[in-house]
């Protein structure tokens, strides 16, 4: 990693002449104070570029979602009822917006040398966006190679797990996803417990929800419980989340839904 490299040795050599001149005491200081001055001044210029291109995909994704919303508006005042069609023209804005999304992310690869996270940063999002194009194996090929921290990356490999059929699902949900909490906590509790019901595992599925309600009273939490707890769970709806919820496609969304959001990289 070329920052690192450019740190250490700017402490070494900082470090070396103040030794030199002043003493040990003041080489060791004179280092360390070099070694975080520089480390500062190089995170804030890669940010400064890496937020740039960030901004950049928003504005893709947000235009897009704007043009969806004017499309729907056509079709609600021209009374179209073909739902698919909608879909259709809908996943059309989508997916070539996503397409445009990939492309400025190889923007980041130039940076990659100067911080070893950044690539499973970046892999983090292609997940994300390959996902919702529904290529699935570009998916599996960069989730071993991701950094995933936030719920939806942490959903999707989850919802993989399931479809993929891997034995690891419940280790890996104890692992990283039972410390989630409020409305986070909530979703990828239900996610699972879609997952587990599936599965014919309704106690494993109420356990998750139970251990989710103790940091969060979202609606839809408390609903699943409830139905669960009544023995109903084909009443099981995580409909409440919306399109953080329908964008794992494990459920096709009513069309009312995909007018709420096209899409979310982040």
């Amino acid at each position: 990693m070329l920052g690192l490299i450019i740190v250490v040795a700017a402490a070494a050599v900082v470090g070396y002449f103040s030794f030199t001149a002043w003493g040990l005491g003041w080489g060791i200081t004179c280092g360390i104070l070099t070694m975080l001055l520089v480390w500062l001044i190089l995170s804030l210029l890669l940010r400064r570029f890496v937020m740039a291109r960030q901004f950049a995909i928003q504005n893709i994704m947000q235009e897009a979602q704007n043009k969806a919303n004017r499309q729907l508006e056509i079709f609600y005042r021209k009374r179209v009822s073909d739902e698919k069609a909608i879909r259709r023209e809908l996943e059309s804005i989508q997916f070539k917006a996503i397409r445009a999304s990939l492309a400025e992310l190889e923007g980041y690869k130039k940076f990659y040398i100067w911080n070893a996270m950044l690539p499973k940063q970046v892999n983090a999002m292609k997940v994300q966006l390959y996902y919702q194009l529904r290529e699935y194996d570009k998916v599996d090929e960069l989730l071993p190679k991701a950094l995933l921290m936030d719920v939806q990356s942490l959903s999707i490999k989850l919802a993989r797990m399931y479809k993929n059929n891997d034995p690891q699902i419940d280790k890996f949900f104890r692992r990283k996803c039972w410390r989630f909490r409020g409305e986070s906590g909530a979703f990828i509790a239900c996610v699972y417990a879609w997952i587990k019901l599936k599965q014919e595992s309704v106690d494993a599925a109420l356990e998750a929800l139970n251990n989710a309600k103790k940091f969060s009273d979202h609606q839809t939490l408390l609903d699943n419980i409830d139905v669960l707890t009544n023995g109903k769970a084909k009443h099981f709806n995580n409909a409440g989340f919306g399109d953080s919820w329908y964008v794992l496609a494990l459920e096709e969304p009513k069309v009312k839904k995909q007018r709420q959001q096209v899409g979310r990289p982040f």
